[in-house]
């Protein structure tokens, strides 16, 4: 999860000056982080990231933009966690930041999706929601056959919610139910290119185009090697099969057959798994292999006319199966 770690470490350090985008980057990461906790009948917000500079920029946002304070808790890493967790929590004030950042409506009840502020906000909203969405449950593979930019949401509204903000920013994204948790995947690689663009993520999406393009290129410079050596093989084949159907229009045609054309057949035969460019470089002088392939050619035509004058067979009866056999091999 290198590629995670670095757009989650880069967006966490990118400056926003906008009131509007830290608000709706504050209530993306408390709906898709966070829960909400009764205490004493007072709510009490909590928010768990992975890592430290996220939680920071979280507590610097909810101070500077709602006024509240906040306490950060370091959870040291533990059985399946192989990480350290932090939490961000706001104990005083908590009930009145839950409505300030949507998370409740003004009577009170939780809100599944996103705040309506954030839905019906800015394009820039749709940006910050993301980049919040992402610093709280997000990941990115690495570029190849099954890469993806991935976040787990807290249920499906929130799920389509996030999906119609990705829409919004002309993003084809999709909802759904993976082992029974809600997430929010992006697979096309352009896609993703111009998500982490709008994240603000530019050295993490340069990294991630090279890996995309070594792996790319990789990939075709396999896909030509094996499509060469399959042409290889198939000529060397059809090239073993001419060399039999060769021979027995040499026995087909005796002394009939004419000299150039027994020339190029005798190098069918000496040399049964060149090319026809070879056996044309081979020939004294020199042919071409279009010469060569027309001579070999005439050679058959003439023999099989000539087996089927005498009632013989022709020059095909040559390619038996135990021929066929090796040839396969």
């Amino acid at each position: 999860m290198a590629m995670t770690a670095a757009v989650k470490d880069e967006i966490s350090r990118l400056p926003v000056t906008r009131t509007c985008c830290r608000k709706a980057e504050v209530s993306a990461v408390l709906r898709f982080a966070g829960g909400l906790h009764l205490v004493s009948g007072r709510i009490v917000i909590e928010a768990e990231l992975d890592t430290g500079i996220a939680a920071r920029r979280l507590r610097k946002d909810i101070l500077e933009i709602f006024g509240h304070a906040s306490d950060l808790v370091v959870m040291a890493p533990s059985g399946l966690r192989r990480s350290s967790r932090y939490v961000v929590r706001v104990v005083s004030g908590g009930d009145q930041l839950a409505r300030q950042t949507g998370l409740v409506d003004g009577r009170g009840r939780p809100i599944r999706g996103l705040p309506p502020q954030v839905v019906s906000g800015a394009t820039c909203d749709a940006e910050a929601a993301w980049r919040g969405a992402f610093l709280a449950r997000g990941s990115l593979t690495e570029p190849g056959r099954s890469s993806s930019l991935e976040v787990t949401c807290p249920g499906p509204e929130a799920a389509l919610a996030l999906v119609g903000s990705a829409r919004r920013l002309q993003i084809a994204a999709k909802a759904r139910e993976v082992r029974g948790s809600d997430k929010v995947v992006v697979r096309d690689g352009d896609a993703i290119g111009a998500l982490l663009t709008r994240l603000g993520a530019h050295e993490s999406v340069l990294a991630w185009e090279e890996r995309r393009l070594r792996r790319e290129v990789r990939a075709t410079a396999n896909r030509l090697a094996n499509f060469d050596d399959a042409n290889l093989r198939r000529s060397a084949r059809a090239a073993v099969a001419a060399g039999a159907r060769v021979g027995r229009a040499l026995e087909i045609l005796g002394e009939e057959v004419p000299e150039h054309l027994a020339a190029a057949g005798r190098l069918r035969m000496e040399h049964k798994q060149a090319s026809l460019e070879e056996l044309g470089a081979l020939a004294d002088p020199p042919l071409t292999k279009d010469a060569v392939a027309g001579r070999i050619r005439r050679l058959l035509a003439m023999a099989d006319k000539r087996a089927t004058d005498l009632g013989i067979p022709g020059t095909e009866s040559s390619l038996t199966e135990e021929l066929a056999d090796s040839i396969a091999g």
